[in-house]
């Protein structure tokens, strides 16, 4: 096995690549999206940045902190001094939460703004087809790690052997949607940097420009509102929810100004409310393989540990199949 491909550059796809990377294999990984995190996304409006998906890592698994030294090292990660708790850290990605894909992709080629529509497979391995046509490329193995509902709908039009069992796994992965606001003011905010509303729509805002690295001039807020409400709210248009969670938000400080900056975003599939139950899905028999929060939970960490596993089995297969020893 030489040639892999990854669908999605989120944390999990990104480790996964990272890791075949290191053991010589050639990656390449395919996003839909503008640029690789997943959401772990930042955002900018002139010179204000947003992390307007993720909000912070915490570390408590040992896969995940043995990456931490490297990641200091390198000046891509810092703790959130303002909301790090007694007993945890609470981790950034800097100077924003997108920063860290590119230092875990490095070696591996990114096909950004790519959608993958359909995957074929002969004799001579992975076909993909794309919105701009199929991929030069053959690859021996493929690895998704997008959320299930995406993945169901990619395996859904693509005729892969083992594909239905796949499907049927991911069918039973669930999530929560959330709709973000990001303002931002022209003067300091008479708040602490971590707000938890305890009624309304909303259910965590944070000082966005509190975090390490950013231009503390900059007074930028991040908001989510809840699981029900966005439920509720889904298929609002964007403007009309960024005018209500603005209104709560400022419900929340008396006294406030009115913001110079307020935009919303949906993220359909932002927090996983009932996981596969199993760290990964591999079917060595064609090469095939899912990585993602889904497959264990909700948090960052959860998306690392989904990836390092499906490398473990991959890479495993790939050691046994060559005869040489881990």
């Amino acid at each position: 096995m030489r040639n892999v491909a990854v669908i999605g550059a989120g944390m999990a796809g990104c480790v996964v690549a990272r890791r075949l990377v290191d053991a010589g294999l050639s990656v390449h990984v395919f996003d839909k999206g503008r640029a690789a995190g997943g959401r772990m996304a930042s955002r900018r409006a002139g010179l204000r940045r947003f992390d307007h998906g993720a909000q912070f890592m915490t570390v408590r698994g040992h896969a995940m902190r043995s990456w931490l030294d490297d990641w200091q090292r390198a000046g891509v990660i810092a703790p959130w001094e303002g909301a790090c708790t007694a007993d945890n850290a609470r981790w950034v990605a800097v100077p924003g939460m997108n920063a860290l894909a590119p230092r875990m992709l490095w070696g591996a080629e990114l096909h950004a703004g790519t959608r993958v529509l359909a995957l074929r497979r002969d004799r001579y391995g992975f076909a993909l087809m794309t919105e701009a046509g199929p991929v030069a490329d053959c690859f021996d193995a493929v690895v998704l790690t997008m959320p299930a509902p995406q993945a169901t709908e990619l395996l859904r039009s693509s005729d892969l052997e083992h594909a239905e069992a796949m499907r049927a796994d991911l069918d039973r992965v669930r999530y929560e949607p959330c709709w973000s606001l990001m303002l931002a003011f022209d003067s300091r905010l008479p708040v602490e940097d971590v707000l938890r509303p305890a009624a309304g729509p909303l259910s965590w805002a944070a000082r966005d420009s509190s975090k390490p690295q950013r231009d503390p001039s900059q007074e930028c807020w991040v908001a989510h509102a809840g699981a029900d409400w966005s439920t509720t709210h889904l298929e609002s248009a964007p403007e009309d929810i960024a005018t209500a969670l603005t209104q709560s938000f400022l419900a929340q400080i008396p006294g406030s100004p009115s913001p110079v900056h307020q935009t919303a975003h949906r993220w359909r599939y932002a927090r996983v409310s009932r996981a596969l139950g199993r760290p990964c899905l591999w079917h060595p028999e064609i090469g095939l393989g899912y990585a993602s929060d889904g497959c264990i939970g909700a948090r960052i960490e959860d998306a690392f540990d989904s990836g390092f596993a499906l490398a473990d089995s991959l890479l495993g297969q790939d050691l046994a199949s060559s005869g040489r020893r881990p």
